[in-house]
C-alpha cells in the first residue's frame, strides 16, 4: 500500500481519503504520495536519474538553500548542465508545488520528459501538466483555427450559450488520467471523454505537483485571475530567465494601430452608434506620425488623446463600455467571431490611466509595414517580475545567459537574491576562445579597410573548423554588406552558382520564418557533411536564440562585431535615462548587459549538451575589455587575446 502523507505537517491519509481530495485537510498542503513509509523524503539523489557532477550537486544544494527555504535564487549555468533535472529532484522530495515557466514548447517538452524519468528511476508517480493556451489545446472546430482573439470570444459566447460540445466545466479530476498531462495527451484524453482539453488542464492545475506554463500565464495578472493560478505556495521557475525583463515590460505594454482604430469605429456604426470619438483618435495618429519615432511623457500622451477626444480618460471609457456587449451580440448574429477591436482600444485606456506614469513613455512610430501606430511602453520591468515572485513561495530565475549576475537581478527587482554562477560541465580544454583586438565593428571605424581585416578574420577561422560554422552580425544591413565586400576581396567565392567562405558553402539567414527554415535545414544537411558548411546570422535574429546547432552542426562561432543596441532609438535612450534615474549608471550598465547578453546567447548555440563542444572567435577590440560579461563556459580554460594590430597567422 502506498504511504499517502501530508509534507507539511505530516498528517497521513487513506487512499480513500486521497482520491476525494487531495489537499491536507489540516494545513491546505497538497498530499505526498509515497511507496512505503519514507514517501517522498528519501532526498534529491534517489530521484535524480544521472551520475551528478559537482556542480550539478552545489547548485543542488543551493536551491535546498533559497527556494526550498522560500527565498529567490538567480543562477546561471550553461546548456547541458541538466537545471531543469536539478530544480525536479531538489524541490518534489521537499514536498514542493513547482510552478515551471517556458517560453517554447521544447522547453515543456524537456520539463515533461525529465519528470517521466525522474518517476522511472524513483518509483514515485509524481503528477504534472502543460497549461498551454486555448489555441493550442481547443478541439472544437468552430473555434479551433481562427485567430487568437477571435477564437477566445467566440470560444466564450459557445460555453456561456452551452453550444460547445465539449464540456468545461469540472467539478471534480476525472479518474484513470495519466500522471503527466501533455499537451497532446491533454487533446487526447479530452476527445475521449468529450472534455474541453483546455478546461481540463486548468482543473489538473490544482491536482498537480509540476505546472508547466509559459510566460504570459504567470507575468500577465489577468491571466492569472481567469486561470485562478494563485501563485501562494507554489516555487516559481523562470526558465529561459534572461527574457523575463523584455517578457514582463510586454506584457505590461500596449499599442493602438490604425487598423484597430478604424475597425473599432466601425463596431460601433454596426450597433448604430456614433464613431466620432474613435475617428477623431484616429485623425490625432495621423496628425502625431513625423515619419520617425517620437518619444512623449506619459502625461504628454495621456493629454495629447485627451484633447483629440474632447475630453478625459475616464469619460471616453465609461461612454464606451457599455457597447462591447453589443458589438460582439451584433456580429453573433451575423455569424462572425465575437472579436471587440472596441474592448482592446478601452483596454488601451485603462492601462493609460491606472499605470505609475513615471515609469511609462508613450512612443508615435510605424509599424513593419510603415502604418502610423501609438504605443505606451514599460520601462520598468520588476513591475511584472517583482510581484510574481513575492506571492510565490520561493523562485528561480535561471538560464545560461544572465551575466553580469548582479546588474540583471537590480533591473528585474531582485537585487536581494542569492546570486551564483556555476561552471561548465563541458570538458573546459575541448571549449577555446579566441579574442581579436585588431579589429572592431565601432560604427565610426566601419571602413572598407576594417571590413577587409574582418574578412581575413573569418576566412581563416573557418578554415579551421572541419564542420558547421555560425557567424553572427550585428544587423542585417552590416552582415550584406561585409558578405559584397569579401566577395570583391576575393574572400567570399563563387562556384557554379553557389557561394563558398574559407573553402565552405556559404548560406545567409533567411529573411522570414519559412525562408529560414529551408535554409537552415540545408545548413545542417551540410555543415555535418564532409567539408562543413557557413550559416551567416544576425545577433538577436531568427539563429540567435530558440534554434538549436548540436554537434558537428557548430563546431565553430564567430562573433563579427558586439551587438549593441541602437543609441539613436528614442526607446533605447528612454530606457537608460530611466535606469539611470533609479541608480547612477545603471542605465549605461543595462545598456553595456544587453550587448553581451545578445553576444552570450549566440555563443550558446554551440554547446547543446554535456558532451558537445564549440570554438569561438570574438572579432572586436571592446571584447577584451568585457570579457567579465562573457559568460565563464564559454571561456574555456580562458580566452586568447591576440593584442598584434596585424591578424596572426595563429590557428587552434
Amino acid at each position: 500500500m502506498p504511504s499517502i502523507k501530508c509534507p507539511g505537517c505530516g498528517r497521513e491519509y487513506t487512499v480513500e481519503e486521497y482520491e476525494d481530495d487531495r489537499f491536507c485537510r489540516a494545513c491546505g498542503r497538497l498530499l505526498t504520495v509515497g511507496r512505503g513509509s519514507g514517501g517522498g523524503g528519501d532526498g534529491w539523489s534517489r530521484l535524480f536519474p544521472y551520475e551528478p557532477y559537482p556542480p550539478q550537486v552545489d547548485f543542488i544544494r543551493d536551491i535546498e538553500e533559497t527556494a526550498g527555504r522560500g527565498g529567490v535564487l538567480v543562477a546561471e549555468a550553461c546548456n547541458g548542465f541538466g537545471k531543469t533535472i536539478s530544480v525536479l529532484s531538489c524541490l518534489l522530495p521537499m514536498g514542493k508545488r513547482i510552478l515551471y515557466g517556458t517560453r517554447t514548447h521544447e522547453q515543456v517538452r524537456q520539463v515533461l520528459l525529465e519528470l517521466e524519468k525522474i518517476n522511472e528511476k524513483s518509483g514515485e508517480s509524481y503528477t504534472a501538466v502543460n497549461l498551454a493556451s486555448r489555441g493550442h489545446l481547443c478541439v472544437n472546430p468552430e473555434c479551433r483555427d481562427l485567430p487568437r482573439n477571435e477564437a477566445q470570444e467566440l470560444c466564450n459566447v459557445l460555453r456561456k450559450n452551452e453550444d460547445c460540445p465539449y464540456v468545461s466545466d469540472l467539478d471534480k479530476p476525472p479518474r484513470g488520467l495519466p500522471s503527466i498531462l501533455s499537451r497532446d495527451i491533454l487533446v487526447k484524453e479530452g476527445r475521449r471523454r468529450q472534455i474541453c482539453p483546455y478546461y481540463l488542464a486548468r482543473c489538473m492545475m490544482k491536482e498537480s505537483r509540476v505546472v508547466v506554463a509559459p510566460y504570459p500565464y504567470i507575468f500577465n495578472p489577468m491571466i492569472r485571475l481567469t486561470t485562478g493560478l494563485d501563485l501562494e505556495g507554489w516555487v516559481l521557475v523562470l526558465d529561459e530567465g534572461h527574457n523575463v525583463d523584455r517578457v514582463g515590460q510586454e506584457i505590461l505594454s500596449d499599442t493602438i494601430t490604425e487598423r484597430g482604430l478604424s475597425a473599432a469605429a466601425e463596431e460601433m456604426r454596426l450597433i448604430g452608434e456614433s464613431p466620432r470619438f474613435i475617428e477623431r483618435l484616429g485623425e490625432h495618429l495621423l496628425k502625431s506620425d513625423q515619419g520617425k519615432p517620437r518619444l512623449v511623457s506619459a502625461e504628454t500622451l495621456q493629454r495629447d488623446l485627451e484633447l483629440a477626444l474632447g475630453m478625459d480618460v475616464d469619460a471616453f471609457i465609461d461612454g464606451h463600455a457599455v457597447f462591447v456587449d453589443a458589438v460582439r451580440a451584433k456580429k453573433m448574429q451575423g455569424g462572425n467571431p465575437p472579436v471587440s477591436y472596441l474592448n482592446g482600444l478601452l483596454g488601451f485606456f485603462e492601462l493609460l490611466q491606472t499605470s505609475v506614469k513615471d515609469k511609462y513613455v508613450g512612443l508615435y512610430t510605424r509599424s513593419y509595414y510603415g502604418a502610423p501606430v501609438m504605443e505606451y511602453r514599460c520601462l520598468d520591468p520588476s513591475l511584472a517580475v517583482v510581484p510574481v515572485v513575492e506571492e510565490a513561495s520561493g523562485a528561480i530565475v535561471m538560464s545560461g545567459t544572465l551575466s553580469p549576475l548582479d546588474t540583471f537581478s537590480e533591473i528585474i527587482g531582485l537585487g536581494d537574491a542569492a546570486q551564483r554562477s556555476y561552471p561548465s560541465i563541458q570538458k573546459s580544454k575541448r571549449i577555446r576562445m579566441v579574442v581579436e583586438t585588431g579589429v572592431t565593428s565601432a560604427y565610426r571605424e566601419r571602413t572598407d579597410e576594417m571590413i577587409t581585416r574582418m574578412g581575413e578574420a573569418v576566412s581563416r577561422a573557418v578554415e579551421a573548423v572541419d564542420q558547421g560554422v555560425l557567424i553572427f552580425f550585428t544587423q542585417r544591413g552590416f552582415m550584406n554588406t561585409c558578405l559584397d565586400t569579401w566577395a570583391s576581396k576575393g574572400y567570399v567565392k563563387r562556384r557554379e552558382g553557389r557561394l563558398y567562405l574559407g573553402g565552405k558553402q556559404l548560406y545567409r539567414e533567411g529573411t522570414d520564418a519559412k525562408r529560414n527554415r529551408d535554409v537552415v535545414t540545408r545548413y545542417k544537411r551540410m555543415a555535418v557533411g564532409v567539408g562543413g558548411a557557413v550559416l551567416s546570422c544576425v545577433f538577436r535574429g531568427r539563429n540567435s536564440e530558440g534554434s538549436n546547432f548540436p554537434g558537428d552542426q557548430a563546431r565553430g562561432i564567430v562573433l563579427v562585431g558586439v551587438p549593441y543596441a541602437n543609441y539613436g532609438d528614442p526607446l533605447i535612450k528612454a530606457q537608460i535615462g530611466y535606469y539611470n534615474g533609479l541608480r547612477r549608471g545603471l542605465g549605461n550598465r543595462w545598456y553595456t548587459m544587453d550587448a553581451y547578453r545578445a553576444a552570450n546567447q549566440s555563443l550558446g548555440r554551440g554547446i547543446r549538451g554535456r558532451d558537445d563542444w564549440c570554438h569561438y572567435w570574438l572579432l572586436d577590440r571592446r571584447y577584451e575589455e568585457n570579457l567579465h560579461l562573457i559568460s565563464l563556459w564559454a571561456q574555456g580554460d580562458g580566452a586568447e587575446v591576440r593584442l598584434s594590430e596585424r591578424l596572426s597567422q595563429q590557428t587552434f
